[in-house]
């Protein structure tokens, strides 16, 4: 199956091509299939590629537990300052502690601080809130020291791609007192909307990536029950006041359904006060945050490590 033309950067592309020609079809080939939802989850949930990465003298990993809820803590070895509480990508449906395993490691190592992942409760057997609420219990277990290994006063928030959507969600219940109080919010790749067939980045993505607008769809619906309405916390952008929250600091892939609505959340942002960080990454998809080491997600961490490390200043 041929490479998004769109897709440019050397790395990445040479890593599509690469997976395209060993599965015949792009990561995304599941969402986009048609048939069983059950088979097609269960395809998602046994990605061979999600492996813990072993320790080394850069970076030390503990394995820690909130009242059931399992969860990582990832601490730079040389010394760190903040901790941020992270949520990983996989539609809300997909993914564990390991699955982004190489980019937590990654992020702490970039800006310095520690990074407290969550396994979070997964969707359809766990539709919304559930995966907001485990981040949340989270962000409250780190509030109160995780056993002395957090600083309860340097605390933000982080996600990747549906994770980027539980930690926006978790930014606002924090503005408005419902949740610990936090230095940022880290929302890579993130998905901030309810799906939106008309916007541009929509209509421009709709096959050949790892995620589509067709597969973007698909996950909105397991994850949220259809009655109608879209609540905030599913949907941040629908947030109507964004004045008070955390400063921001926000990825995003051109070659993305997604690409839209975070540059617009960035916007609203910024008119409403807030201090905002925006990278758009031009040439890659969705996921290249979690391809194997490439200089893009390297480049792009170490354009975002300054306001994180200015966040815990």
């Amino acid at each position: 199956m041929p490479v998004h033309p769109a897709i440019t950067d050397p790395a990445v592309r040479a890593h599509l091509e690469r997976l395209s020609a060993r599965a015949g079809t792009m990561p995304s080939g599941a969402t986009d299939a048609e048939g069983d939802d059950a088979a097609r989850i269960a395809e998602l949930r046994a990605n061979p590629s999600w492996v813990r990465l072993p320790d080394d003298g850069a970076l030390e990993s503990i394995d820690l537990d909130a009242d059931g809820l399992a969860l990582r803590l990832y601490r730079p070895r040389p010394g760190h300052r903040g901790t941020l509480v992270f949520a990983h990508g996989g539609g809300w449906v997909a993914g564990n502690l390991d699955n982004n395993d190489a980019l937590c490691r990654a992020l702490a190592l970039a800006t310095g601080t520690q990074v407290l992942s969550a396994d979070y409760r997964l969707a359809p057997e766990h539709p919304f809130p559930a995966g907001l609420d485990d981040l949340d219990r989270a962000l409250r277990f780190a509030a109160t020291g995780a056993g002395g290994l957090v600083d309860p006063a340097l605390l933000g928030v982080a996600g990747h791609s549906a994770g980027g959507n539980l930690a926006a969600a978790l930014a606002l219940r924090s503005r408005e007192g419902r949740a610990p109080g936090i230095r940022c919010q880290v929302l890579l790749c993130p998905v901030l909307d309810a799906p939106d067939p008309t916007r541009p980045s929509y209509r421009a993505h709709t096959e050949n990536l790892p995620l589509t607008a067709k597969g973007m769809q698909w996950y909105w619906g397991l994850y949220l029950e259809a009655d109608g309405a879209v609540p905030v916390e599913a949907a941040p952008l629908r947030a109507p006041d964004l004045t008070g929250s955390a400063p921001a600091v926000i990825v995003a892939a051109s070659v993305d359904p997604l690409a839209d609505e975070a540059e617009e959340y960035g916007d609203r942002l910024a008119a409403s006060g807030v201090p905002v960080d925006f990278v758009r990454r031009e040439g890659v998809p969705h996921l290249f945050l979690v391809f194997p080491s490439t200089p893009a997600r390297d480049e792009v961490l170490a354009q975002i490590a300054p306001a994180v490390r200015r966040a815990f200043a």
